[in-house]
């Protein structure tokens, strides 16, 4: 080995420890049933999911009833949100909430908020959250509705 390997290899060695140890922790995996995948819902009372929005939120099923004026969370995959409102007319500016979220417990929700962003007529920059906002929520069903509570 020449006197130049010598001092390479634990160079390069040190570079990927501290490139994989800078990494973003990954969030522990849960086992709890994910019924919120691939789901709809429409706000009934609450309005726009946000940080700094109310305590409880009552959603129902999305159906494909024609509907103009709502606020609503899309449970797009395992993992990922999106929280927007809707308007026929009279409020032309759209705010849609876009984040991630996982399973605590069997009937409790974090929710990470990433970024918000308005459109149309209240067009602004979007905002990034870094760290990302997050909210946590007891989940309870009544019927087909479901009751979210900010812890």
């Amino acid at each position: 080995m020449t006197m130049k390997n010598i001092f390479v290899f634990p160079f390069l060695f040190a570079v990927l420890i501290t490139v994989f140890s800078c990494k973003e922790p990954e969030r522990e995996k849960t086992n709890f049933p994910n019924y919120l995948k691939n789901t709809e819902w429409i706000v009934n009372e609450g309005g726009l999911i946000t940080p700094d929005g109310v305590k409880t939120y009552y959603m129902s099923p999305r159906d494909t009833a024609l509907i103009f004026n709502f606020h609503a969370v899309h449970f797009l995959d395992a993992e990922k949100f999106k929280s927007y409102d809707a308007w026929q007319c009279g409020n032309d500016c759209f705010t849609e909430i876009h984040g991630r979220y996982y399973f605590t417990e069997k009937n409790q929700i974090q929710m990470e908020i990433d970024s918000m962003s308005k459109s149309e007529f209240c067009d602004a920059p979007t905002q990034i959250f870094k760290p990302s906002k997050n909210m946590t929520f007891d989940l309870t069903k009544e019927g087909k509705q479901l009751k979210l509570t900010r812890k």
